[in-house]
């Protein structure tokens, strides 16, 4: 589910409508569309239990200037997320 509103913007997932699609369905989902951190990513497992949490923008644009670089967590950063999210659960 991409919500094209927030696509981009880097300012969060749009929790609501992540929620109401968890809602209403037991498939599995991939929630895309706002996420600037990985906060963000631990604030959309938090709403929706765990799903698929896409993100472009946040492992691409660094700095001040949006350079190009990309950058993902590596894996101690992804498991201190993971943990942080079972401690809130």
């Amino acid at each position: 589910m991409n919500s094209i509103d927030n696509d981009g913007m880097m300012q969060g997932y749009d929790l609501e409508l992540a929620r109401q699609v968890r809602e209403r369905t037991t498939l599995p989902i991939t929630i895309l569309g706002g996420a600037g951190s990985l906060d963000d990513i631990g604030r959309l497992i938090d709403a929706c239990g765990v799903v698929g949490a896409a993100a472009g923008s946040l492992f691409v644009f660094k700095g001040a200037y949006r350079a190009v670089l990309i950058n993902y967590p590596n894996r101690d950063r992804k498991e201190d997320l993971m943990r942080r999210v079972a401690v809130r659960a």
